[in-house]
């Protein structure tokens, strides 16, 4: 019975803390909105229209929220050890989160750079501007493909073509696409022939994406060896434990051997974080 109301009280607070969490950002949102003119306002519009380049803040916080009461009350682990877990569980899914931010990142450059290669195909072939991006946007995938196709809606519905391509850098702030926007508002603005400039386009962004990689495989050494350190402490442990287990429980029990190893493991957390932020190269 006292599990079960622990559950229910966690699942009360978690509640709480959300409904607490939503309230404040949307008060946050509306004195951003009043404070911005509408242009501003428009640009944080249109970002708000492209799903996989969003992160969601509040899922590391939810989920260590979750684990350490979880650990706390339902197998009713130490209070300083149920944090702890709960820092490093919330830290994996923060970079959990980055890292499939920045797959969506890549994948979304991949899919503009072979749109670009069959604009220029249908463009060289003799094929109109709103034709090559249509027959562009009906052979991407997802998540260039709803982009493309909004675009190209809002063109054909009359909006100012320089417009709709700068607010489509603005939907995906990557710099691939601000290249791309670019090159079609300063098209539209002065016309001339846009096959070559738009072929030079994609191969620099090719080009951009061959680097990236590059610059990924060699950052890669350094977050795998922090890895491996974090996961050779924990067999170490395990291995202290199968040794001499009464001494290894004795020290888990004693409050200082709890609040060192508390410490221990909030520090590993911060190490994750902090490898990462030192790998994050831009170019």
């Amino acid at each position: 019975m006292g599990k079960l109301l622990g559950i229910g009280l966690a699942l009360g607070i978690a509640f709480v803390c959300a409904v607490a969490f939503r309230h404040t950002r949307l008060r946050r949102m509306a004195r951003e909105r009043l404070n911005e003119d509408v242009q501003v306002a428009r640009t944080e519009r249109a970002l708000g229209l492209t799903p996989s380049l969003r992160r969601r803040p509040w899922l590391p916080l939810v989920a260590g929220l979750a684990v350490s009461l979880l650990l706390h009350f339902w197998i009713g682990l130490g209070g300083v050890y149920a944090v702890a877990l709960g820092v490093i569980v919330g830290v994996s899914v923060f970079l959990f989160e980055g890292w499939r931010q920045q797959r969506n990142r890549l994948r979304l450059e991949m899919q503009l750079a072979n749109a670009i290669d069959l604009m220029v195909a249908s463009l060289g072939a003799g094929s109109g501007l709103m034709d090559a991006i249509e027959g562009a946007a009906h052979e991407a995938g997802k998540p260039l493909k709803p982009e493309l196709q909004e675009t190209l809606g809002r063109i054909r519905f009359g909006e100012n073509p320089k417009q709709v391509f700068e607010d489509l850098a603005a939907r995906v702030p990557l710099e691939a696409f601000r290249l791309f926007a670019f090159t079609m508002a300063v098209h539209g603005e002065t016309g001339g022939s846009l096959a070559p400039t738009l072929a030079s386009v994609g191969r620099t962004i090719r080009d951009r994406i061959e680097i990236g990689r590059r610059v990924r495989s060699q950052s890669t050494q350094a977050q795998a060896s922090v890895v491996g350190i974090v996961l050779i402490t924990y067999f170490l442990g395990a291995l202290m434990w199968r040794t001499n287990p009464a001494g290894f429980e004795e020290f888990l029990s004693h409050p200082v051997g709890a609040n060192v190893l508390a410490a221990a493991i909030v520090l590993q957390a911060l190490g994750l974080l902090w490898i990462t932020r030192l790998t994050q190269l831009r170019f």
